[in-house]
């Protein structure tokens, strides 16, 4: 009987085990059959740059597009994103030139770093690249300031470049057509006062045309010196205030009777002469003194204050008499005027 109810026991553990099997391997299948039914999703990662491997201590590249597009497909929407963003992506595109000379190749590119759950495609698949010796030299820097920046009347002064050279890198030939590095400025307008601005370097040939070279540093600080209107005109003293008792009227003697003024041509235009007020309410005897120059706002003058000597010039006796022989009649006059009413 023992014998028995061990077999039993182990008849029914075995179907037990063999039961869950079943049950496994049937869902694993609907699992499968499940996975299979994904729909397959795909998107495009845009704008991927391109990393060369090549010797750059002995080449130069150039004429090749630095970014590609990668088309990417996957059942994982969520790693799709991932990978199409190309702030969180993990893949690269890189073109290996290491087996290549100089010359131009046809070169394919490879991707580096893809999820083995997504399937990728670059487009184009191959690039076109000109390998060439690599040389380097220092050039001037020339500043080329557009005439059009400046406010009417107003012209360039000078402009300095800091540094005034740079070191470009290139192809031998390149570098034999570079005829002039040239940092321009054209994006301004209304200019009238010194300014300073950082601004991108190029380097052209003899037709003016830019040319595919390394250029190290790539920005330079041009310093714009501007110049404005001048003309010189002359000052005019004029007395102002109370002439004191006694005194007949002021000669003046300036030290400097013209000077240069600096500002917008149309107004320039209207000046011809500066008045110069002096002011005499208490000067009786000689005086010499510093008076400022007034100009419009708009308006610099130069220099701002021209300094006079005033001198009085005292009533005689003679202006004196005149004076009173002057009141004399005229109070006749009047008596003359008022008998005759009567």
């Amino acid at each position: 009987m023992k014998k028995d109810n061990k077999g039993l026991w182990l008849i029914r553990l075995l179907s037990f085990f063999f039961a869950i099997l079943l049950f496994y391997n049937a869902n694993s299948i609907s699992l499968n059959n499940d996975d299979n039914g994904f729909t397959e999703l795909s998107a495009t990662a845009e704008k991927v740059p391109v990393n060369v491997t090549y010797n750059q201590d002995k080449y130069f590249i150039s004429g090749f597009d630095q970014t590609v597009n990668v088309d990417l497909k996957s059942s994982n929407k969520i790693l799709l994103d991932k990978e199409s963003n190309s702030e969180t992506r993990s893949f690269s595109v890189v073109m290996d030139l290491t087996k290549y000379g100089e010359g131009t190749h046809e070169v394919p590119l490879q991707l580096t770093g893809l999820p083995t759950a997504i399937k990728g495609t670059i487009k184009p698949s191959k690039l076109t690249v000109t390998i060439e010796k690599k040389k380097s030299n220092k050039f001037p820097v020339e500043p080329a300031i557009d005439n059009k920046i400046f406010t009417s009347g107003y012209e360039l002064e000078k402009a300095t470049v800091d540094p005034a050279s740079v070191t470009i890198s290139g192809g031998e030939d390149s570098i034999k057509h570079v005829s002039k590095v040239i940092a321009g400025i054209s994006d301004k307008t209304d200019v009238s006062t010194d300014f300073s601005q950082k601004v991108k370097v190029y380097a052209v040939d003899e037709k003016g045309e830019a040319l595919n070279v390394n250029i190290e540093p790539h920005t330079v600080r041009v310093d714009v010196n501007v110049t404005a209107p001048t003309k010189e005109v002359k000052v005019v003293p004029v007395q102002s205030g109370v002439i004191p008792k006694g005194i007949k009227d002021y000669s003046f003697s300036l030290e400097q009777s013209k000077v240069h003024i600096t500002g917008p041509k149309d107004i320039l235009d209207e000046i011809n002469s500066i008045d110069l007020k002096i002011d005499t309410t208490n000067i009786r005897e000689t005086l010499s003194s510093s008076y400022v120059v007034v100009v419009p706002k708009e308006v610099k003058v130069s220099p701002e204050t021209v300094f006079v000597t005033v001198t009085p010039n005292k009533e005689t006796s003679d202006s004196s008499t005149t004076k009173r022989e002057k009141s004399t009649t005229s109070k006749d006059s009047d008596k003359i005027s008022d008998s005759s009413k009567k």
